[in-house]
């Protein structure tokens, strides 16, 4: 039973996807990632 609940919430949290602030919050983190390394 626990089982079934478990994949139940995991899959249900998979189909959310990732809000558009976090894409966004990311996309800067690799941005500021790539202007580093071109500074080495």
């Amino acid at each position: 039973m626990i089982d079934e609940n478990l994949k139940r919430v995991y899959e249900e949290a998979l189909d959310e996807g990732i809000p558009d602030r976090f894409k966004d919050l990311l996309d800067a983190l690799k941005q500021q990632d790539q202007t580093k390394g071109t500074r080495k």
